[in-house]
């Protein structure tokens, strides 16, 4: 990986590490539906100039269906999923649920795609679970059944992020990766504006300055600009190198909420991280990598 690229990927994990103290700040003002709503629509602005300063085409009848899909699964079900754990679980929790989202997406490529589900894969499933279960049984925060009902939300998300990875693949592969992006942000907030609008006046009325920063750069800087850095990464460096990027957002999530919102980092946590971060490198076949690495570089 070259140094730009280098500087990109410790850019866009510490932008995504962001992004769950911002939804720990937002989603209690806002309510969890309307920061979702706000979020997707600033993102969709944002990627919608970009992508037309960069001639992208979006094809918008023929492409509804796979916008609309893809913006369900990837933007509008996961993201009201982890606005609404920001009520209930610190933001370490929330950025390790969201580094399961390749182990989800190995599993259903297994249904969807035929692909093999091997050893590793399987291990990595188990050893994601176990992980999770570190960090609620020894984390700092106290085990309730809202503490569970958040983890299993953040959950939920991943699974949703690996099956949108999944559909991607099937429905939008010949597809320019920012109108995927743009269309499925524009299809998300569509969709929900229906659902927001009862709780708009109310939200809107517990709306301050520090809550309106928030929402601007979770929408703008951690959804748009961070989705525009991604599919460049992908596109220079390959979706294998710029999928690692998952190993630095709970450890930025982490930083950033003990250094803002005093989230304690505690033995437990980093455990619970680590764990979990092992089991989403088996899952991408990292440690192969790595092996062959070594016996190139002992050649």
């Amino acid at each position: 990986m070259s140094t730009a690229n280098l500087s990109r990927l410790l850019l866009l994990g510490a932008i995504w590490g962001t992004s769950f103290m911002l939804m720990r700040i937002v989603s209690p003002a806002l309510g969890p539906v309307l920061t979702t709503f706000l979020r997707a629509l600033l993102a969709a602005v944002a990627l919608y100039v970009f992508a037309r300063s960069r001639g992208i085409r979006f094809g918008w009848r023929e492409n509804a269906k796979t916008y609309l899909v893809i913006g369900l699964f990837n933007t509008a079900i996961p993201f009201a999923l982890f606005a609404w754990s920001a009520l209930h679980i610190p933001s370490s929790y929330m950025a390790t649920m969201n580094s399961l989202a390749p182990i989800f997406t190995g599993l259903f490529g297994y249904l969807l795609l035929s692909e093999k589900l091997s050893a590793s894969r399987m291990a990595s499933c188990v050893l994601g679970m176990a992980g999770v279960a570190v960090l609620v049984g020894v984390g700092p925060s106290e085990v309730s059944l809202n503490t569970i009902l958040g983890v299993l939300a953040g959950m939920g998300a991943a699974a949703c992020y690996g099956y949108a990875a999944t559909y991607t693949r099937m429905k939008a592969s010949a597809l320019p990766s920012l109108a995927t992006a743009t269309g499925s942000q524009l299809a998300a907030a569509l969709v929900l504006l229906p659902i927001t609008a009862p709780s708009m006046p109310q939200g809107m009325a517990a709306m301050n300055w520090n809550v309106a920063l928030s929402v601007i750069v979770l929408g703008v800087v951690c959804t748009g600009i961070a989705y525009a850095i991604f599919f460049h990464l992908i596109a220079a460096e390959g979706a294998s190198k710029a999928v690692t990027v998952t190993f630095l957002v709970p450890a930025t999530a982490s930083l950033w909420a003990w250094l803002f919102l005093g989230e304690p980092i505690t033995a437990g946590t980093v455990a619970g991280i680590v764990t979990v971060l092992c089991a989403t490198a088996l899952a991408l076949g990292l440690f192969g990598k790595w092996r062959q690495w070594r016996a190139v570089r002992q050649a």
